[in-house]
């Protein structure tokens, strides 16, 4: 498949991934919003096909891919759940395979979710973010 083929299919995943940023920050605690700027974060890719996130807080933009010297996140504002999440979201951009939708609020054994959103925040991110092409979709049976 020619670069620029590859790099548009890229751009693409890149939309649906921050629609699925947006959502987020729409939400509960609104994660990768930025009230004092009115800024959500994003993502991108450059014209090497290579993923970076822009942070909504610092503004910076972060170099997503594992580096020689080190893979600090300087400039990232979130704990590693999020960047877990973020990385999963790179993958996605650069390979197409759909992420689990595990990702979206994971659940802890109490019946909460490890973001801390409430009950109608977390449940509105699963369902306005799940149909997404970002995260796999359940498989439908056939009669």
């Amino acid at each position: 498949m020619p670069t620029e083929n590859k790099l548009t299919l890229k751009q693409q995943r890149t939309e649906q991934v921050n629609q699925v940023i947006r959502i987020i920050g729409t939400h509960g605690r609104r994660f990768f919003f930025n009230q004092v700027a009115d800024r959500y974060a994003s993502m991108e890719v450059d014209q090497r096909g290579k993923v970076w996130f822009i942070d909504e807080y610092s503004a910076r933009r972060i170099f997503t891919h594992k580096t020689n010297w080190g893979g600090r996140w300087r400039g990232f504002s979130h704990g590693g759940t999020l960047r877990s999440l973020i990385e999963g979201f790179r993958d996605y951009i650069r390979t197409g395979e759909p992420l689990s939708p595990f990702y979206l609020g994971p659940e802890r054994f109490d019946d909460s979710n490890i973001w801390g959103y409430d009950e109608d925040g977390v449940k509105a991110v699963r369902e306005q973010a799940g149909i997404l092409p970002v995260f796999r979709q359940p498989v439908s049976e056939t009669a």
